[in-house]
């Protein structure tokens, strides 16, 4: 074996190894949890924010923004609101909670 075919060897086989973990790492999200307005927040990858009022032991679904809508983050501004960073295609905004806690605005 020349060192041509061992580059494209072991070309293939990181090819092979790394796509894999890279899709599974894709595939696998944890949710994030915020707290605000004396409740938890929880949204998931696939657009959805639920609500619990004692602490995580039930969950409501609060928001739907559809499962082309990704949630990539939601935490708590200065003012104690919640606030989420959706992804949709190639853009990205932010939503804050009003301060009713029913509806969202951008911010």
């Amino acid at each position: 074996m020349d060192r041509r075919d061992f580059l494209k060897l072991s070309g293939l086989l990181s090819a092979a190894v790394f796509i894999p973990i890279r899709s599974l790492g894709n595939a696998v999200s944890f949710p994030v949890e915020a707290q605000a307005q004396g409740k938890l927040f929880r949204a998931t990858p696939d657009g959805k924010i639920y609500v619990s009022d004692n602490a995580g032991t039930s969950w409501q679904l609060h928001t739907n923004f559809g499962s082309h809508v990704a949630i990539q983050d939601l935490s708590v501004n200065l003012w104690g609101q919640a606030r989420a960073q959706l992804r949709l295609a190639d853009h990205s905004f932010e939503m804050v909670l009003a301060q009713t806690g029913k509806g969202w605005k951008t911010s």
